[in-house]
């Protein structure tokens, strides 16, 4: 192809030639130094734990730059468009709507001038030069803030002197150095003989585990750069100085020139980047998750789904036998109460006995009745089975303690004997039942175990939690480098970009603020960093991120905001409803305090109705430049993150109601798009009925077997039914609702019904109700999971591979914040599982899987926002079927729930007893047998007839084994 030798202001650059580079975070595998002179005030100054400091070339965004004094005048500005790949292209201003970065001149070259930019005559320049990278396109009204207010100016943007560089080459901000081939070569991209493959992810032909569930370390360690290298170090040429002989040739003086030196002393200058420093580093820390997310969803599917079926399987043998164990022990204690020492008022009678046999005895005699008389009382006392009894009394009635006339004294070897087995027994009863169900169990499990090959079992378990454990631990030791970064006033200085009274900057902040908070409460450091932002209770405050994004981070709004938060503050602990747990009939002061708070935010719920309009808008013209913007959103990552920490600072356990939790509540509801109306009338009606329908919850389940024997529509109480109708007439989800409104509804659904749960927990006094309310939990969290995480899946599908590496590492770490809420509630703890994100990765694993109902997910009583999830999830093409309000057979209920349940509680045996037990009662031991054999552990041999062994084969595909699993667990005897 000819060359096009056009020439244009991106290559014929004169004057004087800057090469801007960015400080990056790096990982401390990555060696990397800051060049002799370059200081890095505001950046190092941010000391980090788990990585270091380094230059990278500039990566997508903008380079502004504002003249104090220049050859073109006071006081103006000029803009450069940065593409992915480093490359600086000059553009006019205003902005233009879509960036000039491929013209006619293009060159091709290891170094070319779109790496660079000039300062044209230099000398001119006697002021200073302000200097800003951006990744966001500023609004007009930002370049007038930061021309007009010095201060802002001088926080947010670097600057240089040129007319003093070109004389010294030297800067006192300790931003910019004389750019040298050594100095360039310090910049990665720039590096010689620099491993691109340090920061970026393996081929995908080559496996992260094998089959014994071993993975490689080295890989999980590995952090992948959320921006890609583009590497200019080319071999055997020095891209270093040939960028050096450029910028010479750039920076050539006039011939006349006074000063012996032909050039100006080439620049590089570091600029700051602290968004992409902040995502970077909260990036690197949900790597690990990501690498799990393969383990579990791509390369170990087939074992992991094993592990834990096997696991269940286990676990319903066990109930099994205990609950046949436990049957004998009922038996054993019936038969010992039908024993003379085992009737009520024994040793009252034994005591009388005593007295009337003493009575005239000689002393010899009456030590052999006294002997006798202690030895029946110890048993009566210590439950002795009549066995024992039945002995001591033949005994003593043919000895001289229950005769006179015998001459066979009762104190003797064979009533030692007797006596000794007895107080064995007494001695082994402290943990018989756990001795004998562990004894009988191992026998009742031996059969399965034969088709199974344990130490592959237990070597794969092993290997998997370690897994886990690595993946715990290495997000916590990258935590705190986030938290500190999220705090740093250059991160807040920088954040001045958005302008505080347009929306498509408002969408631009919230998608910053997310990508740097997604999941960071998912360890105990994370969630400490989350819980100290959601207590930046002030809006109109910088450091307010949290609340400043659901504030839109529009002016007005964020002092509207900080004005309702203060009110439910302060009425956090005054209850909704009225008097001590009456309904209350129409407004309560609780209900009117609500309204009033909600009332205060006409200007917030102003920006979120209009962002729900554009959300709804299908002419994509109408909405560009948003709908990127928009897209992001459809993925409520942010309600994820901070929901449960923002709803916990107002949490009352409690049955009922509060008013702050309430107010609360009203915000995200008007987020999601629901009117102010509607959002109104569902706090009138909770008010009204939710602590009643609470209390007969509660009862419901004090009566039941289970809470998965749902009854008919028509058993459900009316206060519950208020509620399912409220919830499912809210407007918000009429049919043209878009993907960022039914996320949302479901987000803030979600989190209400968490609160719901932890109230309802509250009164649970026993165990057995807290088994059945954990599995009713489990039963709405399967649900809410599924349809919060099937746009996110959806959104997978159509990113680019280190995007997706990215948005797997930030949205599963929200989603494990957002279970282990739930599971909290359920443990009654604030505490952390290093197998959280296990819980939710074989979930989605599996839920291709049909069974059941064709795959469907249950909702169960206890979730009133049933059907208004229902609405959402149809949406997203996920079946729902409510079980409080839907007629359904209990054998199915309990296949559905018997996985989600399973999962999600972690099957332990204290927990999902109730189901394990009817579960047991379906099992086929032929079938179970025979899927053993066939699973990823299996032996691969079946016994034919009963009588030999022959070959099988085993499961390659992970849904038949899932679904030939439920087949052997549900199949009627």
């Amino acid at each position: 192809m000819p060359k096009n030798h056009q020439k244009c202001v991106n290559c014929e650059k004169t004057g004087l030639p800057i090469l801007p580079v960015r400080y990056s975070a790096l990982p401390k595998n990555v060696k990397a130094a800051m060049p002799g002179g370059m200081g890095g005030a505001r950046v190092t100054d941010v000391a980090l734990d788990a990585h270091h400091y380094g230059l990278r070339t500039l990566r997508e965004g903008w380079v502004f730059l504002f003249y104090e004094i220049g050859p073109r005048g006071n006081r103006y500005w000029e803009a450069y468009k940065v593409t992915a790949d480093g490359r600086l292209w000059k553009q006019t201003l205003p902005l233009p709507r879509v960036p000039i970065t491929d013209p006619a001149c293009a060159q091709s070259a290891i170094t070319v001038p779109m790496d660079l930019i000039a300062i044209e005559r230099p000398e001119k320049c006697t002021g200073r030069v302000f200097v800003a990278f951006s990744e966001h396109a500023w609004h007009r009204e930002v370049f007038d803030r930061y021309a007009s207010d010095d201060a802002l100016r001088e926080a947010r943007m670097q600057f240089i002197e040129p007319s003093k560089w070109i004389a010294s080459g030297t800067d006192a901000s300790g931003h910019a150095i004389v750019a040298t081939a050594q100095a360039i070569d310090e910049v990665i991209e720039y590096m010689p003989g620099f491993d691109p493959k340090l920061l970026s992810l393996p081929d995908d032909k080559q496996s992260f585990s094998d089959e014994k569930g071993g993975y490689k370390s080295g890989w999980l360690t590995r952090e992948v750069t959320r921006y890609p290298a583009y590497i200019r170090q080319a071999s055997p040429a020095s891209a270093s100085q040939a960028l050096v002989r450029l910028m010479e040739r750039i920076g050539a003086k006039e011939v006349d020139s006074e000063n012996g030196d032909a050039h100006h002393p080439p620049m590089m200058l570091a600029l700051w980047d602290s968004i992409g420093t902040v995502h970077e580093l909260n990036g690197f820390r949900g790597d690990p998750v990501a690498w799990l997310d393969r383990y579990v969803t791509k390369e170990r599917t087939l074992q992991v789904g094993a592990l834990h079926d096997i696991d269940t399987a286990h676990a319903i043998v066990q109930s099994n036998t205990n609950q046949a164990l436990s049957n004998q022990e009922a038996m054993a204690r019936q038969a010992q109460s039908m024993t003379a020492l085992g009737r009520p008022g024994a040793q009252s009678a034994l005591a009388g006995q005593r007295a009337r046999a003493l009575a005239g005895a000689d002393p010899a005699r009456a030590a052999q009745i006294n002997a006798y008389y202690d030895d029946m009382n110890w048993m009566a006392a210590n439950d002795i089975p009549g066995s024992y009894q039945n002995r001591l009394v033949q005994m003593g009635q043919m000895s001289s303690a229950g005769s006179a006339r015998s001459g066979v004294p009762y104190i003797g070897a064979y009533r030692d004997q007797i006596m000794s087995e007895a107080r064995a027994y007494a001695q082994a009863k402290p943990g018989a039942h756990d001795r004998n169900l562990t004894t009988m169990t191992r026998y009742n499990w031996s059969k399965y175990e034969a088709r199974l090959k344990p130490q592959d079992i237990e070597k794969f378990r092993g290997n998997y939690k370690a897994l886990q454990s690595a993946v715990f631990d290495l997000q916590e030791a990258r935590s705190a480098d986030v938290g500190k970064w999220l705090q740093a006033k250059l991160f807040l200085d920088t954040l001045e970009d958005y302008q505080s009274s347009d929306l498509l900057d408002a969408v631009a902040f919230e998608v910053v603020i997310t990508d740097a908070l997604a999941g960071i409460g998912s360890t105990p450091k994370g969630k400490a960093i989350l819980d100290a932002l959601v207590t930046q209770w002030d809006p109109a405050q910088p450091a307010s991120l949290i609340w400043r994004v659901i504030a839109m981070n529009q002016k007005d709004a964020r002092k509207e905001l900080g004005q309702l938060l203060k009110t439910a503050q302060a009425k956090k602990d005054v209850p909704l409803e009225s008097g001590q747990g009456q309904a209350s009939v129409g407004h309560s002061p609780g209900v009117d305090a609500v309204i009033s708070a909600a009332g205060m935010i006409g200007k917030l719920n102003g920006y979120y109705k209009y962002l729900s309009k554009l959300a709804l808008e299908s002419d994509v013209k109408k909405i560009s430049p948003l709908g990127g913007l928009l897209k992001r959103l459809e993925i409520d990552t942010f309600g994820m993150t901070v929901g449960d920490a923002i709803f916990s600072k107002f949490r009352v356990n409690q049955m009922g109601d509060f008013v702050g939790e309430k107010i609360i509540q009203s915000v995200f509801l008007q987020r999601a798009g629901v009117s102010y109306s509607d959002a109104m009338m569902l706090v009138r009606k909770q008010a009204e009925l939710e602590k009643l329908s609470r209390v007969q919850t509660v009862e419901r389940l004090l009566t039941a077997r289970s809470i998965l024997q749902t009854g008919s529509p028509t058993d459900v109480p009316k206060p519950t039914q208020a509620l399912y109708d409220v919830w499912g007439g809210m407007k918000s989800t009429d049919d043209g609702v878009k993907a960022l409104r039914s996320s949302r509804i479901a987000v803030v659904a979600a989190l209400m019904e968490t609160v719901n749960f932890y109230k309802i927990m509250t009164a649970a006094k026993d165990r057995d109700t807290e088994i059945k309310l954990a599995q009713s939990g489990a039963s709405m969290l399967s649900s809410l999971i599924t349809i919060t995480m099937t746009p996110f899946y959806g959104a997978l599908k159509g990113s680019y591979r280190t995007q997706g590496w990215k948005l797997v590492g930030g949205g599963l770490s929200s989603f494990g914040t957002f279970i282990s809420a739930w599971m909290d509630g359920e443990k009654s703890r604030d505490g952390f599982e290093k197998g959280q994100y296990d819980i939710f990765l074989l979930y989605f694993a599996k839920a291709g899987i049909e069974v059941g109902i064709g795959g469907a997910i249950l909702i169960d009583a206890a979730c009133t926002s049933s059907k208004l999830l229902k609405k959402v999830a149809g949406r997203y093409g996920v079946n729902v079927v409510v079980a409080a309000v839907e007629t359904i057979p209990g054998r199915v209920i309990a296949s559905t729930i018997m996985r989600t349940v399973g999962m999600l509680i972690g099957w332990e045996a204290t927990v999902g007893l109730v189901v394990l037990q009817i579960m047991a009662e379906w099992i086929t031991p032929n079938e179970l047998e025979s899927w053993c054999s066939r699973c990823a552990f299996g032996t691969g041999r079946e016994t034919q007839f009963r009588i030999a062994d022959h070959d099988v084969a085993r499961y390659e595909d992970p849904s038949l084994q899932e679904k030939d699993f439920i087949d052997a667990m549900t199949k009627l005897s």
